[in-house]
């Protein structure tokens, strides 16, 4: 009784310090509406999360680039030492007139040294002005990835959202159509102990059963896949369990007509912006290029120096000004007049600002067929969407009518169980079209750059 009592005291604490799989899941789920989903997302995905960044180096660019415009300066301070070792000499001494040789002393010499040198001040420089302005350009252009990239991540979250419900109605499906499948094996059971129907009915329901139960495996799983796409897609861990809170969605329609729409996505898609302003910055930094070639440079430059050599004795800040000091000056105007190396920087420039033009060109006519593409999907879904929903009314009165006659004798038991097989199929195809339309309406609003209503992801 002792042992029993501290393996059991043993599993208590081992539960409490490690705690099962199922505890920590139950930890990790959250219930998210999709409101919510998409705040997250915007928080914590890695794209929102690089872009900062991305933007940030952008913007210390522009610095870098203005700071060219600025003095730039250096202080020296430096000091020496030198010792000359003796020399061997010779002299005739008075007295005798013999010549003496001897060595001489040792020198010792230094000096120290003060200066603020490399002064130089940009006065024109037409390459830096380029420079400046094609940074800029750089800029914007991230900051509309930025908002292209916000936008991808509110869709993807809510593609993700839409099929996760998705793949939880169609199981809730197969699960209602396995309840029927179990019950009519049940009474056909009970009918062929009876002798009302043959053994082969009974088969069939078997077999019937066993093919929905194979297949409620992957509905299962497509849920579970579904449900990490979503976690994924708002920057989570592949391990938090997410449950949608919301399942009813109006089937909204697009208040804008194609071409408003049309031209909503060519004028202020924050992608085709950020194209524009890279092609700018092509354009700036070919300008650039062309000055530096073309137009003068003027730099000004100055400097100052003062030293105090061995001996001399430093009295304080005066004599800076009174002794030992230099100064220098000088105005600097450079006029480019040939250099094949930056004639070939221009060739190339010039190419890649042609290719940026055509680049803008191409993703306008993408954007114009994706958001075609989006609106015709979207009548289409939506007329489908209606179709499914009269072929669900129809097809459960067609299952009515096939119970009744099979009850009464006057249908047969395929008739019946085709039946059903419509019945169930009808409603899986309209939780299908129900969602779709809700992803092809967010992929809509992807490709105009934007919700129907304004801005979204902003």
């Amino acid at each position: 009784m002792g042992r029993y009592l501290r393996f059991m005291l043993l599993c208590s604490v081992v539960a409490a310090l490690f705690p099962s799989r199922a505890v920590l899941a139950q930890e990790k789920e959250l219930r998210l509406s999709l409101s919510e989903c998409i705040d997250i997302g915007l928080r914590n995905n890695s794209l929102v999360v690089q872009d900062r960044y991305n933007v940030a180096i952008a913007e210390a660019g522009v610095d870098d680039s203005r700071n060219n415009f600025l003095p730039t300066s250096d202080f020296s301070w430096s000091m020496s030492r030198s010792i000359t070792g003796p020399r061997e000499g010779s002299f005739i001494e008075e007295g005798t007139g013999q010549v003496i040789t001897t060595l001489t002393e040792s020198r010792v010499g230094g000096s120290q040294g003060v200066g603020f040198g490399s002064l130089s001040i940009p006065v024109y420089d037409a390459q830096l002005n380029a420079s400046l302005s094609a940074s800029k350009q750089r800029l914007k252009s991230v900051e509309m990835d930025q908002i292209a990239n916000r936008q991808q991540v509110v869709f993807n979250v809510k593609r993700d959202y839409f099929n996760l419900l998705q793949a939880i109605k169609l199981l809730e499906v197969r699960k209602e159509e396995i309840r029927v499948a179990e019950e009519d094996l049940r009474r056909d059971k009970t009918l062929y102990e009876i002798g009302s129907t043959p053994i082969s009915n009974v088969y069939s329901s078997e077999a019937n059963l066993a093919g929905l139960q194979a297949e409620l495996i992957q509905r299962e799983n497509d849920v579970e896949i579904a449900r990490t796409n979503l976690s994924f897609s708002l920057g989570l861990g592949t391990d938090v369990r997410i449950v949608p809170t919301e399942e009813e969605f109006e089937v909204k329609v697009p208040p804008l007509t194609y071409e408003e729409a049309l031209d909503r996505a060519l004028e202020g898609h924050p992608g085709l912006l950020s194209t524009k302003y890279t092609m700018l910055q092509s354009r700036e930094s070919l300008k650039g290029l062309q000055r530096s070639q073309r137009y003068p440079s003027v730099r000004v430059n100055g400097g100052y120096n003062w030293t105090l050599g061995k001996g001399e004795r430093f009295r304080g800040l005066e004599d800076l000004f009174l002794k030992n000091y230099g100064y220098s000056f000088s105005v600097r105007a450079s006029l480019p007049i040939f250099n094949m190396r930056t004639e070939n920087s221009i060739k190339q420039q010039k190419l890649s600002y042609l290719r940026s033009q055509e680049q803008l060109d191409q993703q306008k006519r993408e954007r114009a067929l994706l958001v075609k593409q989006a609106y015709l999907s979207l009548e289409r879904l939506r007329r489908l969407l209606e179709a499914n929903k009269a072929s669900v009314r129809a097809q459960e009165e067609n299952f009515k009518l096939a119970e009744e006659r099979y009850n009464f004798g006057a249908g047969t038991f395929l008739e019946r169980l085709q039946a059903q097989r419509d019945l169930f199929q009808a409603r899986n195809n309209l939780v299908q079209s129900i969602y779709n339309y809700q992803i092809e309406f967010a992929r809509l609003e992807q490709a105009m750059g934007g919700s129907v209503a304004g801005p979204e992801g902003e």
